[in-house]
């Protein structure tokens, strides 16, 4: 499963982007198939990383503690796995985010036609400027949101602060 989710995540995004449109025409399906390919390129290997982060003997404990294996995954498997699964999901979001603004190269709107059609296409640079702007400032804002999330669902993880190295 690995080795297929790598070698399409080689597979250039304008290309797989032009892949589809015989098959899914000017649509948003055009966009929303590849992003979540490409998500899920990234996010598998993150999630398979971080359940192999799980040391044996929590998992060992939680089995003598009667969990079955659904409730050991889903109570102290994902738990501690949490640190490398949002780490995936920060990756795969500024990814998807970036990769948004090529979609328009097929025809579908969002701040990429603000770069290309109304900046490149017109030799207009205030355009292209605030496209790329404000790409970076929502992918920035995503990333810190997840941050956020993680702090949240990881209490126990230690924080850097005052008085702390």
């Amino acid at each position: 499963m690995l080795t297929a989710v790598n070698v399409l995540y080689a597979v250039p995004s304008i290309a797989l982007f032009f892949l589809l449109l015989p098959y899914t025409g000017l649509t948003v399906w055009t966009a929303v198939l590849p992003l979540a390919l490409y998500t899920l390129a990234i996010l598998v290997p993150n999630i398979v990383d971080g359940l192999h982060q799980v040391p044996d003997h929590v998992r060992q404990a939680a089995t003598a503690m009667g969990f079955g294996p659904l409730r050991r995954l889903v109570r102290v498997e994902l738990p501690v796995a949490v640190p490398a699964v949002i780490a995936g999901l920060r990756v795969a979001s500024v990814a998807t985010i970036s990769m948004v603004s090529v979609a328009s190269m097929v025809g579908l709107g969002g701040l990429g036609a603000l770069i290309l059609r109304e900046g490149f296409n017109n030799r207009f640079a205030t355009p292209i400027i605030v496209g790329v702007v404000l790409t970076a400032v929502l992918a920035f804002a995503v990333d810190a949101l997840l941050v956020l999330a993680q702090r949240l669902l990881t209490p126990w993880a230690p924080r850097r602060g005052k008085g702390r190295a």
